[in-house]
């Protein structure tokens, strides 16, 4: 059993916290990423689970084993975990070839040379370098690099794989691919796997949960799904997503017999609520909608939001478009299809038509309703 379990972990660094009171269990061969921006806490909660940093209180257990607890003064060395680290810059012996690199905790283990060269046979299959055993490290490329790394963890088999930022030197193009095989290993071996990222998109590519951190305390945790679409917090919305998500300032009014929310800087623009359960009339919210379910149209539809296209920003098979409103008013993202933006251009008024989003309490931010779910 490869279970990770942290009980009230706290790391502080002088006066800040860079890991505060943090609960969180991880499942046998679960893909977990901690996600948040810089200085949030996952790479010291990476770097303690892995025994690289000691915690200044708190308990972490890996199966039913023990490797750190403050009050029973248990700290289990990093090389008796059973884990493999990857860190973001590799960390390749560069006066050694591919296959030294690789073999060195097999070599170091003191394996038999046929169950050496077997393991490592195989391994180059597995992250496609073979014929490149002979190589340095500076004779390769970042991907193949990235590679190298990835072989010299999984090929001593360790129970767990902990990832860096392992993919943020790369390039787009290579980082998707290494998104792809990084997965289909996991996949195949089954390791449990906790994933450090800064990137939203690579997180929800990869995982099976995402726990979201902000200043060393979590937000949330959830799959990729959760995590998107229903955001715990004005943190969380406004941090996932890529464009940006649309906060828009509202209350709830009672329109026509029903609840709905009226947007405060877009006078005349309604959501009407299909699940008003939990909400009052007078209550302040900000609206959630990601830019993809916003649509618009040509067409002049009663009650719907006038907007003028700012500009667009094709991206393939989407567009990108900014609209305002007016002047002085925030303005709105939406991602639509490239054949449904055929012809838009800057100034066109088009209308406005909000699918579904959240509603977050204006004053704790916190997630209170969903609609067009």
């Amino acid at each position: 059993m490869s279970a990770i379990v942290l009980k009230n972990l706290c790391k502080n660094f002088g006066e800040v916290k860079a890991v505060h009171c943090l609960d969180l269990q991880i499942k046998d061969g679960d893909f977990l990423t901690l996600l948040g921006p810089s200085g949030c806490g996952k790479t010291t909660t990476l770097r303690c689970l892995s025994g690289l940093e000691e915690p200044d209180t708190g308990e972490i257990f890996i199966g039913e084993r023990c490797v750190f607890s403050s009050t029973r003064g248990i700290n289990i060395l990093p090389g008796q975990r059973n884990l493999g680290l990857v860190f973001q810059n590799y960390a390749l012996w560069p006066h050694m070839k591919v296959a030294q690199n690789i073999s060195f905790g097999l070599r170091k283990a003191k394996l038999q040379k046929s169950v050496v060269e077997q393991k490592m046979a195989q391994i180059l299959k597995t992250v496609g370098l073979e014929g490149l055993a002979d190589r340095y490290p500076h004779e390769l490329s970042g991907g193949q690099q990235q590679r190298v790394a990835v072989a010299r963890m999984v090929i001593t088999e360790p129970a767990i794989f902990l990832f860096d930022e392992p993919l943020s030197n790369l390039d787009a193009k290579l980082r998707m691919r290494l998104r792809s095989e990084l997965k289909r290993l996991h996949l195949d071996l089954g390791a449990t796997t906790v994933y450090v990222t800064h990137d939203q998109i690579e997180a929800m590519a990869l995982s099976d949960q995402i726990v979201v951190m902000r200043e060393g305390v979590i937000q949330q945790a959830g799959s990729p799904y959760e995590v998107y679409h229903f955001p715990a917090n004005l943190f969380v919305a406004d941090f996932m997503g890529n464009p940006e998500t649309n906060l828009l300032a509202g209350e709830i009014r009672r329109r026509e017999g029903s609840l709905a929310v009226s947007l405060n800087d877009y006078p005349g623009a309604v959501i009407p609520l299909t699940n008003p359960e939990k909400l009052r009339e007078g209550l302040k919210v900000v609206v959630n909608i990601r830019p993809e379910d916003i649509e618009i149209s040509r067409t002049a539809d009663t009650g719907a939001l006038r907007c003028k296209v700012y500009t667009t920003q094709p991206m393939g098979s989407e567009v990108i478009i900014h609209l305002r409103a007016a002047e002085n008013k925030p303005g709105i993202v939406v991602k639509n299809p490239e054949e449904h933006c055929l012809g838009l251009g800057p100034e066109m008024t088009v209308a406005v038509h909000f699918k579904r989003g959240n509603l977050l309490d204006a004053g704790s931010g916190k997630l209170i309703a969903s609609f067009g779910f």
